[in-house]
Parts: structure tokens; sequence; C-alpha cells
């Protein structure tokens, strides 16, 4: 098993299972895609589709001066549903 399996493994989660992510601002359901592509310890989630709505996990802030919004980043927790 590599690097980032190993953190699925520990929460008994496989790949294409459904699996709630929350963060002190919301929670989604979501499915889980394991890949060697993302380091341990972090989770990848696109912010672009309707469908995944991942900005109700973010903060709601933008710079006021460039309108550039907030980088999108939080701690979140994951769980099997």
């Amino acid at each position: 098993m590599r690097h980032t399996n190993l953190d699925a493994h520990k929460l008994g989660i496989v790949d294409g299972e459904v699996v709630q992510v929350r963060s002190r601002r919301g929670d989604l359901k979501v499915k889980a895609k394991l890949t060697e592509q993302v380091l341990p310890g972090l989770v990848f989630m696109s912010f672009h589709w309707h469908e995944t709505p991942t900005n109700v996990l973010t903060l709601n802030e933008y710079d006021p001066i460039s309108g550039t919004a907030e980088y999108k980043a939080c701690a979140v927790a994951i769980e099997r549903v």
C-alpha cells in the first residue's frame, strides 16, 4: 500500500465510497477517489462544479482591493457514511 492510500486505509475508506467531509463551516457527502497525487494528510476537492459545492467548507472571504478569493484551504474531518 502506498502513501495516500494509508490515510484512507486507516479510516476504512475504499475508492468510490461515499464519505462525509466536514469543516467547522459545513459538510458534504462526496465520492472518495484514492490517488497517489495528493500527499499524506491532505485532501483535494475540486470547487469548479455545482455537483461538488466544496466552497461550503471554506471561507467566503476575498481581498477587498483585488477581488481575489481567499486561498481555498481549511481543516476537514472525513468519515464513512
